[in-house]
């Protein structure tokens, strides 16, 4: 019996031997990839530089800096830009404009003053053709054309893959080779497919990313594309997106309509522009400030319809009787009352005392304003904010209105 008792421990001891020398090559392979992988991080990173350290009271002893401009109140010099714009709003149309005011100097939307850009522009495109993106470029007659670097990149995103560093190292080789001053990334969504990020998480590694080639490429300004959900009116997907820029532009229909206006409007860091009506002039793709905001636009259309009312009056009406007029139509009581305000307040109705406290309005003949027009004038010379009658007494549009009626 007890020559079996060694052979039994010789046993134990030769199975933890071989577990012991299991686990010390199992621990050193796992030592080995976290090693490679911390150099791999480091090599992707490059070197890394830390900035002088500046106190506080030192940098507030220099001369503050007053903000710049590239488009008046709507891009900052230095700024990132994010336009989040809604299905066939007009994008395409609305970054053709942007790129003749950035290398032109062109009033944006004919109306905010710009300073054209040193270098040159770069617009990576990864929706439309090389022959569509040429067309619509051609139409905006920019003078400024050896200035600008089309890039149609449609089917080709997985070669902007700016995550792989020798990927991002040729792309700002590229860039600093044609003194790019501002590049336009039109739209994002293709190359987080191409790549394989998810739109809703990984958004932030992208943005990352493009900073860092941004950065690489001494690009002080860009601007990035983005669709808007169905269903909303901001940048869909990773709130990463909405957090990254210095500014957002919001480009939007006023109904779900593709062919109804098109507002646009602007917050973020030292801008704030509310929100715009345009105008599109088919000839040249060239969009123009046409009027307020869809609020606005509602009051508007509102007045019209209390005019046509007041037509066929031979005399003042109450405001009630007007809203009892109009009860069948797509006008709230709290919008005819918005409008009835907004006829006094531009000398297109007349309002006078009646009966009972209550208010007679009356039209002021010939006269029906565009409301948040131009100030600029018509061919006939009649303010382009102003609609005259025709010679059967008709109420038409203005030469300003019917030139810019076109769509997107």
């Amino acid at each position: 019996m007890t020559d079996f008792a060694p052979q039994h421990w010789d046993g134990d001891e030769a199975r933890a031997r071989s577990f012991e020398e299991l686990l010390e090559s199992e621990t050193r392979r796992e030592k080995a990839r976290r090693a490679a992988r911390t150099r791999v991080d480091a090599e992707e990173r490059g070197a890394v530089e830390v900035p002088a350290f500046t106190s506080l009271a030192a940098r507030l002893a220099r001369p503050l800096q007053p903000v710049e401009f590239r488009i008046e109140g709507w891009w900052p010099i230095g700024a990132r830009v994010l336009e989040a714009a809604q299905f066939k709003a007009g994008k395409t149309t609305l970054t053709g404009n942007v790129i003749r005011t950035l290398v032109d100097g062109d009033p944006f939307l004919d109306r905010f003053r710009a300073r054209a850009v040193s270098g040159s522009v770069a617009l990576l495109d990864f929706e439309m053709s090389e022959r569509q993106l040429d067309a619509w470029l051609e139409a905006q007659s920019i003078r400024r054309a050896h200035d600008v670097f089309p890039v149609p990149l449609r089917g080709m995103a997985a070669g902007f893959d700016i995550l792989r560093p020798e990927v991002r190292a040729l792309w700002a080789t590229r860039l600093r080779e044609h003194d790019t001053e501002v590049v336009i990334l039109d739209p994002v969504r293709p190359i987080l497919d191409s790549i394989g990020l998810d739109e809703h998480r990984d958004a932030g590694r992208f943005l990352v990313a493009l900073d860092a080639l941004l950065h690489e490429a001494g690009v002080s300004e860009a601007l990035v594309i983005h669709h808007m959900g169905h269903n909303g009116e901001r940048s869909r997907g990773d709130s990463r997106l909405r957090d990254w820029p210095d500014v957002e532009w919001r480009l939007v229909r006023e109904t779900d309509d593709p062919a109804s206006a098109r507002f646009l409007t602007a917050f973020g860091r030292d801008v704030e522009q509310p929100e715009q009506r345009l105008d599109y002039n088919r000839l040249t793709r060239r969009l123009t400030v046409a009027g307020g905001s869809r609020r606005d636009a509602k009051q508007e259309t509102a007045l019209d319809a209390v005019l046509d009312v007041l037509g066929t009056q031979t005399g003042p009406m109450t405001g009630r009787a007007i809203k009892a007029a109009l009860l069948e139509s797509e006008h709230s009581r709290d919008t005819i009352d918005a409008a009835l305000s907004l006829g006094v307040r531009t000398l297109t109705l007349k309002v006078e005392a009646g009966p009972r406290s209550s208010k007679l309005y009356s039209a002021v003949s010939g006269v029906r304003p565009l409301i948040g027009a131009p100030d600029t004038r018509t061919l006939s010379g009649a303010p382009s904010g102003v609609r005259t009658p025709d010679a059967a007494g008709h109420s038409g549009h203005s030469t300003q209105e019917a030139a810019y009626g076109g769509r997107f």
